[in-house]
C-alpha cells in the first residue's frame, strides 16, 4: 500500500525526467569543433590604404616615436660623415655632415658639422671658407671656452694662408685678455701666437726675456728657436737693388752677373754692344742719320732695359728668399691650434705641423673641385 501511494504521488514527475534524461545525452555524444579550445578572433584583411600592423619587438612594447626615428637617422649621418672625413672622401663626407646638422637641429650639432666643414676645406687649400666656417662653429659654441678655441682655428687662416698679418696681430693682443677668463690653457698659446706675428713683422720686442714666460716645454723650445731665427734674419744673403743697377749702368749686363745670371749678363751686353756699333758705324760709315737714329735708338733700349732688368731681378730675387725664411720659419715653428673628434666630442689642442704658405705645386687632380655649399 506505502508502495504504491508513492507511484501515484510522483506518476506526474516521469514525463519531465524522461526529456531531462534525452537532451543530456544529446549534448554528451555531440561532436565538438576543432577549434573549440581557441575561438577565432575575427578581424579585416589590410586595404590598399590600410597596411597591416608592424611587429612588436616584445610583448606591450610601445612602437619607437618619430623623434626617435630622427636620432636614429642622425646617429648613422654623424657615423658616416667621420668615416669619410677621415678617409680623406671629402665631398661625400660634407654632405653626410650636413644632413646630420639638419637632422639634429641642436647647437651642438652645429659646431661638431661646422668644425668638420672648415677642417675639410682647410685642408683642401680653400683658405676662406675654411675661415668662414670656423667663425660659424664659435657662434654655436656650447660654451665661452669652446666658441674661443674655435675663433683661434679662423683667425689662424686669416694671419697666414690669407696675409693679413697686421690685423691677426692686433686681434691676438685683444684675445690674450679674454682668454684669461674663458679660456686660461689657451692663453699660453696666444701668446706664443704673438711672438710668432711679431717675428713676421720685424718687430724688436723679440727677445730672449720673453722665452722663461713659457711653461710648456714644447711652446719654449719653439720659442727659443724662433728668436735665434729672428736674429739671423739680419744675415740673409740679400742683393742690393741699387748696387745692380749701377753696375748695369756702368757695363751692360754686370748687374745681372752681380744678381747670378750669367746668361743675362751676357744677352745684355750683346745686344746692346751690337746696337751701339751699328749706330756709330751708321754715322761713320754709312753717314746715314736716319740708320744712326734707329739703331742708336735701340741700342738706347736695350741699355735702359738692361739697367731695369738688373733692379727688379735683384728685388725678386730678395723676395723669394724672404718668402722661403717665412714658409721655412711657419713649416717648422708655426703653434698650430687643432682639434680632434672622439665619440662626438671636439677635444681641441695644438701642435707643429702646419703646413707651409706656399708649398710645391701639386700635379693637378682629375676629380672636380670642392663647391662652395654654404
Amino acid at each position: 500500500m506505502a508502495g504504491t501511494s508513492l507511484c501515484r504521488r510522483n506518476a506526474r514527475a516521469w514525463p519531465t525526467i524522461f526529456s531531462g534524461a534525452i537532451v543530456l545525452l544529446m549534448l554528451l555524444w555531440s561532436p565538438a569543433p576543432a577549434n573549440a579550445e581557441e575561438p577565432a578572433t575575427p578581424h579585416a584583411e589590410p586595404t590598399s590604404r590600410q597596411s597591416a600592423p608592424a611587429p612588436e619587438s616584445a610583448p606591450g612594447a610601445a612602437a619607437p616615436d618619430f623623434e626617435t626615428y630622427l636620432s636614429w637617422q642622425a646617429s648613422a649621418e654623424i657615423e658616416i660623415g667621420l668615416r669619410l672625413f677621415d678617409e680623406g672622401d671629402d665631398y661625400r663626407a660634407i654632405t653626410s655632415i650636413k644632413r646630420y646638422r639638419l637632422l639634429t637641429g641642436s647647437p651642438d650639432a652645429d659646431h661638431l658639422a661646422a668644425l668638420l666643414i672648415g677642417e675639410i676645406y682647410r685642408r683642401n687649400a680653400m683658405s676662406e671658407l675654411a675661415m668662414q666656417h670656423f667663425f660659424e662653429a664659435s657662434r654655436s659654441a656650447p660654451g665661452k671656452e669652446a666658441q674661443l678655441q674655435s675663433y683661434v682655428l679662423g683667425l689662424q687662416e686669416l694671419c697666414l694662408n690669407l696675409g693679413a698679418i697686421a690685423t691677426c696681430y692686433e686681434t691676438l693682443v685683444g684675445l690674450q685678455e679674454r682668454a684669461a677668463d674663458d679660456a686660461p690653457q689657451l692663453n699660453e698659446l696666444l701668446r706664443y701666437q704673438t711672438l710668432f706675428v711679431e717675428s713676421l713683422l720685424r718687430s724688436p720686442g723679440v727677445t730672449e726675456a720673453r722665452v722663461a714666460s713659457f711653461e710648456d716645454p714644447a711652446l719654449a723650445g719653439a720659442a727659443r728657436e724662433l728668436v735665434a731665427r729672428h736674429k739671423a734674419f739680419d744675415e740673409l744673403d740679400l742683393k742690393q737693388p741699387w748696387l745692380a743697377a749701377t753696375l748695369s749702368a756702368i757695363v751692360p749686363g754686370a748687374g745681372q752677373l752681380y744678381n747670378g745670371r750669367p746668361v743675362d749678363a751676357l744677352l745684355a751686353l750683346g745686344f746692346t754692344g751690337v746696337f751701339g756699333a751699328a749706330s756709330v758705324y751708321a754715322y761713320r760709315g754709312l753717314e746715314s742719320i736716319p740708320l744712326t737714329v734707329a739703331a742708336g735708338l735701340v741700342a738706347l733700349g736695350f741699355y735702359s732695359g738692361n739697367i731695369a732688368n738688373a733692379l727688379v731681378d735683384a728685388r725678386r730675387i730678395n723676395a723669394t728668399r724672404y718668402q722661403r725664411y717665412y714658409d721655412e720659419l711657419q713649416a717648422d715653428l708655426w703653434a698650430r691650434q687643432r682639434f680632434e673628434v672622439q665619440d662626438n666630442a671636439v677635444i681641441f689642442s695644438f701642435g707643429f705641423d702646419w703646413p707651409a704658405l706656399t708649398p710645391e705645386p701639386a700635379a693637378p687632380s682629375s676629380e672636380p673641385p670642392i663647391p662652395d655649399m654654404l
